[in-house]
């Protein structure tokens, strides 16, 4: 009996596997508007995850078994941002498939380096925020790209102003570094790497004018220029912003601080396709700084002279009231345009772009104007491929409108008897300075690249990219002699008629500054990469480069006072006194890195990356750093033991690596020198050498050691969310400490200090509603941020000596804000009380008995929570967008000297503030203390200290598309769009009517309003 059940089982297997039909299928799979091929596209059998991958070519091949009838086999064809299509095998053997691309899914490709590797988002091992410029409104008003980031990426903080092309700062989970004491700043760099289109983007560092022309007051500092603003936010295509070890550890020493990389719009083949657009606004200045009027500011002066005792300084108000706000500030316009077109033909794509963009502040006579231009040059043939990239630039900033700076006295008339304008010392007359003066600077700047790659093998693939950024900023700054800020009084000089005898006084009318800046940075790498598939079950991705850089920074500067003809810019050869400096950096460095990428059955993930760093920024014993990163993944929601209804998507991601920063300034450990003759008074005349900086061949790599654990889920096929927990612990942190005596230098550069960022980050995109008719999405990120210095070392204080309120100590944050908590105003006389050590003080006893090491942590300038959310809403022809962010938890130190601090010897206007709530007599209740010259204050006060937490609505933004179809017109698309941008801010600190709060106080630069119109045209 066993017997013969025994051969019936193997009876029925016999004949089982005789029924089973089996067929070879090959083919290709192309892009249907181009007939490009698509490689790494994947043939599946629907209902399993059986089946094949596109080699370079797009070609598969597979052999097809089925117990049932093989004819109805359906194939589900999958390519990234394409959609999906399905195929009957029918009784064919040979496929050719095309897929249509699906913008809609577009997000769904991620760029993970600028080195040519990009995944399906499901496959990312790495915590990478991908963003299109599309999502974020680019119909906003902006200057530079980064600006639109505010609020939109979890865990990215950005740290702007309201001044056109200023620099922003973008910090990628946290502050990259400490706060600098008592000025002595390293120049390390806290930014994260940009790169565009693969070429590293470069950075600026200030260069101060010279203090004897200067003359203390800032007024010759570099105007720095935000390099984003060089790029046409309208050739952005989108941005990935890198943030953990798994991400940027192919950067090694240079990625520390997150990596954004920047992808810019390129050709595709077809029929040559035009864009137009054209948007113009209007700016009006909001939040305005509330100062006192004619006559307040008078009887507060009088108050002043009597308290101080100087009674004969008593006089009436002489009935002028100059509102100078208002005569500075006005209506501001915004034009932006653009051209561009694009296309392609047999093996060539093209897109070429032109932009301009006006842009006039409200302040008179300050405007930002950009020329760019963007050529992007595709080839491909069989298998090689070529792209040549060049994006030149111009932009022009002009700011001679100083009035935010100084606000001058309302009781002085801009205007004299005669017509002309009134004659103020020092800061000068604010409309005689914008009007007379010149502020102007102007960057001539081009990103370019050229790109090559071939396909060896099927599997294998080279490509190699140079790349340069190059930039040549030349500022020009005229101070007329017929105001304040061009009379630098009598001097004392070599008499030109006779230059070997004594020197003589003469009045110096007009100075000028002529500056240059060029800046020259290019990278090349070349890299292999290698991709298969074995077994079907087993996939990598393996990636082997090399790639050298160079920045050399060239610049200096030559100024010149006294002039014959002091009222219009002279050539500086015309002056009586002359100064000039000039100086250039050169840092290089050689980098080794690899990657790879496997996973199995697309459920478990692994990643590792490494890279070896040389700069010549460091000392000959640390000039090479190892870096990397690795990480794994798990799809739980393709284990075939998880069933739900409710989530569709389920990863578990973790990663651990160590990230460099090599961007700390050029020659930061060698000992350098300063030649000088300034003033002729080097010995016998002659040139002299200063020592400015000890040796530190010890100086070596910050470090950032760091950790992420993330989860990645879809739920009700309309969510998808992000929860990431990370921790950064940046090592060898390079400070500045003071130096021994005996050596000669006040500080000396060091690897002196640990410190630890760490949050939760949280960031979800709602789909909720999707038809033809109608479009409702929302996206919102939420994320913390915890801060604390670990290690302090060679630290002979833990407390700056400036008085900035600023110091670092362990157990706190870097950016903790220090100082003295304030109590009120003693009723009886009149003076601060402060709180110190549970004893009470007054202002002036505070300032003669205690200093820094008295100092209390009162506030943070860091957020402890931030983020933001978009929403966008279509019906029919109408889009209706909107953009928020906010801030929670950081607080802001207030300008004392708006605040409160009265100056009769600068005569400049202050907060209106002091004239309602200030202390007069006794027994009163008051804010602000008595009105006098013997007051004394203290700057890092809890007084001053308000919280700056807000919710921000940033754009507005409503858009119709015209129905072409009933127009007889040959356009593919007309829409046109009104904007509103920077709409209004709602902070949480409360203030009464008539006073300056937060609003005022955080926006002395005006803050403007732009509302604007625009056209886009498809055609």
């Amino acid at each position: 009996m066993i017997k013969k059940i025994f051969f019936l089982i193997i009876l029925f297997f016999a004949f089982s596997s005789f029924s089973q039909e089996e067929r070879i299928i090959n083919g290709v799979v192309l892009d249907t508007k181009t007939n490009n091929p698509l490689p790494s596209a994947s043939i599946l059998i629907k209902g399993t995850k059986k089946g094949a991958v596109t080699n370079f070519n797009g070609k598969f091949a597979y052999k097809v078994k089925s117990k049932t009838n093989i004819k109805d086999i359906i194939l589900v064809v999958k390519f990234i941002g394409y959609k999906s299509k399905e195929v009957k095998l029918g009784k064919k053997s040979y496929f050719v498939i095309k897929l249509q691309e699906d913008v809609a899914n577009l997000d769904e490709i991620i760029i993970t380096s600028s080195y040519g590797t990009s995944k399906l988002k499901q496959d990312v091992v790495g915590s990478i925020e991908n963003i299109k410029t599309k999502d974020i409104i680019p119909e906003q008003v902006a200057t530079s790209f980064d600006q639109l980031l505010e609020g939109q990426v979890a865990g990215v903080y950005i740290e702007s102003g309201n001044q056109l092309g200023e620099e922003i700062k973008i910090n990628v989970r946290g502050q990259g570094s400490l706060t600098q004491l008592n000025n002595n700043a390293v120049g390390t760099s806290t930014q994260p790497l940009i790169i565009v289109d693969g070429v590293i983007l470069s950075e600026e560092t200030g260069l101060d004018g010279n203090n004897f022309f200067d003359a203390g007051n800032g007024l010759l500092s570099e105007n720095i220029l935000n390099p984003l603003a060089r790029i046409g936010i309208q050739d952005i295509k989108s941005f990935n912003i890198l943030k953990d070890a798994a991400a940027v550890g192919l950067y090694g020493a240079d990625a520390a601080n997150g990596v954004i990389i920047i992808t810019t719009k390129s050709g595709k083949k077809g029929k040559v396709k035009f864009n137009a657009s054209i948007q113009s606004g209007v700016s009006s200045p909001f939040n305005q700084f509330k100062y006192l009027n004619g006559e307040q500011y008078q009887t507060v002066r009088n108050i002043y002279n009597q308290n101080s005792g100087n009674l004969d300084a008593i006089e009436p108000w002489n009935g002028v009231d100059t509102d100078w706000h208002n005569l500075l500030n006005g209506i501001g316009t915004y034009s932006n345009y653009n051209l561009g077109f694009s296309g392609g033909i047999k093996n060539w794509t093209y897109r070429t772009s032109v932009g301009y963009q006006i842009n006039n502040e409200s302040q008179i006579n300050n405007n930002l104007k950009r020329l760019n231009t963007s050529i992007n040059i595709g080839y491909k043939k069989d298998t090689w491929s070529a792209n040549i990239r060049f994006s030149p630039s111009i932009v022009t900033k002009n700011t001679p409108n100083t009035l935010a700076n100084f606000a001058v006295q309302p009781t002085l008339a801009p205007f004299n008897d005669n017509g002309n304008y009134t004659f103020i010392d020092t800061f000068g007359n604010p409309l005689a300075v914008a009007n007379q003066n010149k502020n102007e600077v102007v960057t001539k700047a081009f990103i370019t690249s050229i790109s090559l790659n071939y396909n060896i093998l099927d599997n294998l693939k080279f490509s190699t990219l140079f790349g340069m950024d190059f930039s040549l900023k030349n500022e020009d700054r005229f101070f007329s002699g017929k105001n304040g800020t061009g009379d630098l009084g009598n001097k004392s000089i070599t008499n030109p008629q006779d230059p070997n005898g004594p020197k003589i006084s003469v009045p110096i009318f007009g100075r000028r500054m002529l500056r240059e800046r060029n800046t020259n940075k290019w990278n090349w790498n070349a890299n292999i990469t290698f991709d298969k598939i074995f077994n079907k079950k087993h996939t990598f991705n393996a990636l082997l480069g090399v790639e050298a850089r160079s920045d050399t920074d060239e610049f200096g500067y030559r100024i010149g006072a006294g002039f014959s003809n002091f009222s219009t810019p002279q050539s500086l050869d015309k002056a009586l006194i002359i100064d000039e400096e000039s100086d250039s950096n050169t840092d290089t460095g050689l980098s080794l890195f690899s990657q790879l990428n496997y996973d199995f059955e697309k459920k478990y993930y692994f990643l590792v990356n490494f890279r070896i760093d040389q700069s010549s920024a460091f000392g000959t014993d640390k000039n090479t750093a190892f870096n990397g990163g690795i990480g794994s993944a798990w799809v739980i929601s393709n284990e075939d033991f998880f069933k739900s209804n409710v989530i569709d998507f389920l990863k578990l991601r973790v990663s651990y690596g160590s990230t460099g920063n090599s961007r700390i300034g050029s020659y930061r450990s060698l000992g350098l020198y300063t030649v000088d003759n300034e003033g002729n008074d080097g010995y016998n005349g002659f040139n002299y050498a200063n020592t400015t900086s000890p040796p530190n061949p010890n100086l070596g790599w910050e470090r950032n050691i760091k950790a992420n654990i993330g989860l990645d889920f879809n739920f009700l096929n309309k969510f998808s969310a992000t929860l990431e927990y990370y921790r950064d612990l940046r090592k060898d942190i390079i400070t500045s400490r003071d130096a021994i005596p005996e050596t000669g230098f006040n500080n000396v550069q060091i690897n002196g200090a640990e410190m630890i960022n760490q949050g939760i980050e949280f960031s979800i995109q709602a789909n909720w509603i999707k038809t033809k008719k109608i479009n409702w999405s929302t996206n919102f990120n939420i994320a913390t941020l915890k801060n604390e210095v670990t290690s302090l070392s060679g630290l002979g204080s833990q407390f700056s000596s400036a008085e900035t309120a600023r110091a670092q100590r362990i157990g706190f944050a870097t950016s903790t804000i220090w100082g003295y908590n304030f109590l009120g105003i003693d009723p009886a006389t009149g003076r601060e009380l402060y709180n110190v050590n549970n004893n009470i003080y007054d202002a002036s006893y505070i300032a003669a008995n205690f200093n820094n090491t008295n100092w209390e942590p009162i506030g943070d300038s860091q957020p402890t929570v931030f983020g933001g959310f978009r929403n966008s809403f279509k019906y029919n022809n109408f889009n209706l967008a909107f953009v928020f962010s906010y801030a929670f938890g950081q607080s802001e130190l207030l300008n004392r000297v708006l605040v409160d601090q009265y100056r009769v010897i600068t005569n400049r206007n202050i907060n209106a503030n002091v004239f309602y709530d200030a202390w007069q007599n006794q027994g009163d209740v008051a804010l602000y203390p008595i009105i006098a010259d013997n007051n004394r204050i203290i700057s890092n006060s809890s007084k001053y200290l308000v919280d700056a937490s807000n919710i921000k609505l940033r754009s507005i933004n409503l858009s119709y598309s015209l129905p072409l179809k009933n127009i007889k017109i040959p356009l593919d698309d007309l829409s046109i769009f009104t904007n509103v941008s920077n709409v209004y801010t709602w902070f949480f600190s409360k203030t009464a009517d008539n006073r300056n709060g937060i609003a005022e106080f955080s926006n002395i630069y005006p803050e403007m309003r732009t509302i604007s119109l625009g056209v886009n045209a498809n055609f």
